[in-house]
């Protein structure tokens, strides 16, 4: 853990030294909740909840952010505010009756964000969510066979849906984000990604056409079943490869047969997946095909060519 200057730990153990604030502290660890959901765990007001909310925030052991209608509260994934925030709770017997009650119900009510949620998702997502789980756990384990060479390490999933892709790379990556553009669908996933125990992998909203990202941010980049209904495939490549570091691997799932209703006689579905890497600078070095029951999917994996990593 990184030492810190004496006034920034000074400011952290006076936040954290009150009851209420270090159950939040407590339950916000396992994924983000707003205020009114924190009310709820604790059985208290909200304006008294929100005044705790502050004095953790300003000594950066919580994050706050807006998703359209509503504010979240998360312990930062990474970062001073990450090491501060387990140092204290270390401190913390986790079987405590009170601090076991408040997970509990935290549980139960992220559920109940997600069951709300659900009932909003478009009819893509409601398919999505109701996949076969032996479809999903082949899907997951040529994926996971296929990437098992080496740990994902800074992971970005675009276009997310419900979590399952982070659900299945998340534990093998240093950082993992999830990118959706639809708040409902990352309610959802927040409650699956979170309740598999991925704490410190980050859901947020954002447009894969412009995602506020540096360049060259990160190690695995998955784009799962997105570019085949996508309005600009070459653009949503060109921005996932604008973050992909040098030695990087893009991952593209895609289904066969909507593949083929974008080609022709000429332009087979391999063809296409080929183009689309070419086009955003990349080469396609595995193609990997898999039938279900319902489905056939393209497993492509590309990364930069061997001449232009050297360069770099």
């Amino acid at each position: 853990m990184t030492s810190r200057p004496l006034p920034e730990v000074v400011e952290s153990l006076r936040a954290a030294a009150e009851t209420t604030r270090l159950r939040i502290l407590s339950i916000c660890a396992q994924g983000e909740l707003t205020v009114g959901e924190i009310a709820r765990v604790l059985g208290q007001s909200q304006p008294r909840v929100s005044r705790h909310l502050k004095v953790l925030c300003d000594a950066a052991l919580l994050q706050r952010f807006r998703e359209q209608n509503w504010v979240y509260y998360r312990v930062p994934p990474y970062g001073r505010g990450a090491e501060q925030a387990a140092q204290v709770l270390t401190w913390v017997d986790p079987e405590d009756v009170a601090l076991k009650l408040d997970h509990e119900r935290a549980a139960a009510v992220r559920a109940d964000r997600a069951r709300e949620a659900a009932a909003h998702l478009q009819e893509k997502n409601r398919e999505a969510l109701a996949n076969a789980p032996e479809e999903e756990a082949r899907l997951r384990d040529v994926l996971l066979q296929e990437l098992a060479q080496e740990s994902p390490g800074d992971l970005l999933d675009i276009g997310t849906g419900t979590g399952r892709v982070l659900n299945w790379l998340g534990a093998r990556a240093r950082q993992a984000i999830g990118i959706d553009l639809s708040s409902d669908v990352l309610r959802v996933a927040r409650t699956n990604v979170h309740g598999a125990g991925l704490s410190h992998c980050v859901l947020q909203q954002g447009d894969m056409y412009e995602l506020a990202f540096p360049p060259a941010s990160f190690d695995t980049i998955t784009i799962d079943r997105v570019l085949s209904r996508a309005k600009s495939p070459a653009a949503a490549l060109k921005e996932a490869a604008r973050l992909l570091r040098p030695h990087g691997r893009l991952v593209i799932i895609e289904d066969y047969d909507r593949l083929e209703a974008l080609g022709t006689a000429a332009r087979h579905p391999l063809a296409i997946l080929r183009e689309w890497f070419a086009g955003c600078g990349l080469a396609c070095g595995r193609l990997r095909p898999l039938d279900t029951p319902h489905d056939h999917l393209i497993i492509a994996i590309g990364s930069r060519p061997a001449s232009l990593e050297a360069a770099a």
